[in-house]
């Protein structure tokens, strides 16, 4: 059975450009335990919560992420409904937004953010280019 992958082209909020290299998300990050700064590569997969970097991030470490194009935090104060962890955002570069948790291991995230199951739809319809929009 083969896995139809959905790569998600993630922008900035801020500065707006487009973080999504190939299949990975490159960001900036500090480890708040450890205080160590420097870059992770996020799966731009959906659903695959794997990471690349050169930090020392243990299980359950939380990471602020800041753009790397910008340098400005993408951290919300918002706190993860799984961990109670800060949330982070990225645009979506067809529409909408994806929200995730900082802290690793969790696997709180949230896509649109807003609960609506119309404009999630709309929002995947996008994602998946399918005409139904």
């Amino acid at each position: 059975m083969s896995k139809h992958m959905l790569i998600m082209n993630l922008c900035c909020p801020q500065c707006g450009e487009l973080l999504t290299e190939g299949s990975k998300v490159h960001l900036d990050a500090q480890v708040k335990e450890t205080k160590q700064d420097g870059e992770v590569r996020l799966s731009a997969i959906f659903g695959d919560y794997t990471i690349e970097t050169d930090l020392k991030i243990e299980e359950g470490n939380v990471v602020e992420f800041r753009c790397a194009k910008c340098d400005a935090s993408i951290m919300l104060p918002l706190m993860c409904k799984v961990c109670g962890a800060p949330m982070a955002s990225l645009n979506i570069q067809s529409g909408g937004y994806i929200e995730f948790c900082s802290r690793r291991g969790c696997k709180g995230h949230a896509l649109g953010g807003i609960g609506d199951i119309d404009e999630m739809m709309s929002l995947m319809n996008r994602m998946f280019e399918t005409p139904y929009d």
